[in-house]
């Protein structure tokens, strides 16, 4: 008799596991897609046209900075995806400023709907992404080096090799540069780059692509374009992560 009782409660124990199970609410933090490619955005916080590249250096790591890798992190739950950030140096032949590197698996339509809320959020002209797939016509490099070179120091390699628009990430043991080649037309001056600072190169195919416009209200237009002809074909978006 007391066996019966036990084996009854044991089964109403798990009957209402069950129901909380099946009755709780659907989990909006990121989930990993195995069907998605890695993909890259470049965006940055800062609204300055003058900026030189001892200023983008000092504004790496400051209040703006942080605050838009947050609000990357946060939009990670809307797009359903993990997105991981990190501070970077956007830097060209004649300036530079202080951005964000995203990575994040997804699709390429999410991945503009992603950037376009970043570079309306943050007041941008424009944005850049890379989408990885094995058929594209953009092309992406990544150079990795442990030598301990100032970022003044790689702008200026980087200058004479001829690759004129790049972005700077330092990380825990060294640096790594990402160019984005919208034309597949500058392997040869990666090649001559990694010699001279000792880098590891790998690239993949993709299609890459600026959103936004030349003055930030007509880019305003074209973001606010982009988040709504995604968000009509996507209803009921979750909501940013806490």
């Amino acid at each position: 008799m007391r066996t019966r009782n036990l084996l009854r409660w044991i089964l109403a124990f798990w009957l209402v596991i069950a129901s909380a199970v099946v009755t709780s609410p659907q989990n909006t933090q990121p989930s990993y897609d195995s069907n998605k490619t890695l993909n890259y955005g470049f965006v940055s916080p800062n609204t300055r046209d003058d900026l030189k590249l001892e200023e983008a250096i000092r504004g790496m790591y400051s209040a703006s900075e942080l605050s838009l890798m947050r609000r990357a992190r946060d939009l990670g739950c809307v797009v359903r995806s993990r997105i991981r950030v990190f501070p970077s140096l956007g830097s060209w032949s004649d300036g530079a400023e202080y951005s964000v590197l995203i990575r994040v698996r997804t699709d390429e339509p999410t991945l503009r709907y992603l950037m376009s809320r970043m570079g309306r959020d943050a007041r941008q002209k424009s944005v850049l992404y890379f989408h990885s797939q094995s058929a594209g016509e953009a092309k992406l490099y990544t150079l990795r080096f442990n030598k301990r070179f100032p970022f003044v120091a790689i702008a200026r390699i980087l200058d004479r090799a001829g690759i004129a628009f790049r972005t700077l990430v330092p990380v825990k043991r060294g640096t790594i540069v990402y160019v984005v080649d919208l034309k597949r037309e500058l392997d040869d001056e990666v090649q001559v780059a990694s010699k001279q600072l000792g880098a590891r190169v790998s690239s993949q195919m993709g299609s890459a692509q600026f959103v936004g416009d030349d003055a930030v209200p007509q880019a305003r237009v074209v973001f606010d374009k982009e988040i709504d002809t995604y968000e009509k074909k996507h209803p009921n978006l979750p909501a940013l992560c806490r």
